[in-house]
């Protein structure tokens, strides 16, 4: 059985090319949480952790509601259409070169990513 997601083949046996590819899609995933987690904290050590003539918990509440906020959840919100964009590169290109029950998988993956 082969499964991604919520792409699922019984009985399919990946080949080594499209094992390869699977392990690139989990990388691919695995470095995008990552790259949220670290993007996430960003806001955090501008605001509390930047140099500052004084900390005053007035100046650290003015730092908060000046922080360009839309920028970045607009940041935050390209990073899944990355990740998505990213996955079907690999996914379609595996869709060409594999058939049968393989191929379906790859569609699936590649679809799923849209």
């Amino acid at each position: 059985m082969a499964k991604l997601g919520y792409c699922e083949i019984d009985n399919l046996k990946l080949s080594r090319q499209s094992k390869g590819a699977v392990f690139e899609i989990h990388d691919i995933m695995y470095h995008a949480n990552l790259f949220s987690t670290a993007m996430g904290s960003i806001p955090f050590v501008q605001i509390f952790m930047s140099p500052s003539i004084t900390s005053s918990p007035l100046e650290t509440g003015i730092n908060i509601r000046e922080y360009d906020w839309q920028t970045f959840g607009d940041a935050m919100g390209s990073v899944p259409k990355i990740v998505r964009y990213r996955i079907r590169s690999v996914a379609e290109p595996m869709s060409w070169y594999t058939g049968g029950k393989e191929g379906e998988f790859w569609r699936c993956i590649s679809e799923a990513a849209l």
